[in-house]
């Protein structure tokens, strides 16, 4: 097995993150690596800091996020951005360095679960975009105002 820090897909976890509105995420704390040579069948895992690892060590709470490659990159975007939120759910509320199993009495991490999740980000990330794309004119052919 080897590793290799990701910082493109810490650029789209910082982004899910923001978009969906998971403020009980320290994307600073979130770390992001892909994984060569597991033979585990999942495209990600999440890693968690145990509490005794952070009192031993003196450091705060911090996950770690492996892509399992060469299995993740051969997926289509949309699936590997399901994949990224999945393992964010694994994430408690606390951001204490524990993992969140897939069942609870009160939160379940399943396919219906992650889609929910992803349609808010595709819904968040579109109304993003067209906040920053240039207003349109506000008639049909009108003509746009003269340069100054």
């Amino acid at each position: 097995m080897r590793w290799e820090l990701c910082p493109d897909t810490h650029g789209r976890l910082e982004r899910i993150i923001c978009a969906l509105g998971f403020t009980h995420v320290d994307p600073a704390r979130v770390f992001c690596v892909r994984g060569y040579g597991s033979t585990s069948e999942a495209w990600a895992r999440i890693w968690g800091l145990p509490a005794l690892w952070q009192q031993v060590l003196g450091i705060g709470p911090a996950y770690v996020v492996e892509i399992i490659e060469p299995e993740f990159s051969r997926l289509p975007e949309a699936e590997q951005d399901r994949i990224l939120i999945h393992e964010l759910l694994h994430i408690p509320r606390t951001f204490s360095g524990a993992i969140r199993p897939h069942r609870t009495p009160t939160f379940q991490i399943t396919r219906r679960t992650v889609e929910r999740y992803y349609q808010r980000y595709i819904a968040a990330a579109s109304s993003a975009t067209s906040a920053r794309a240039p207003r349109r004119l506000a008639r049909a052919g009108s003509s746009p105002p003269p340069r100054p």
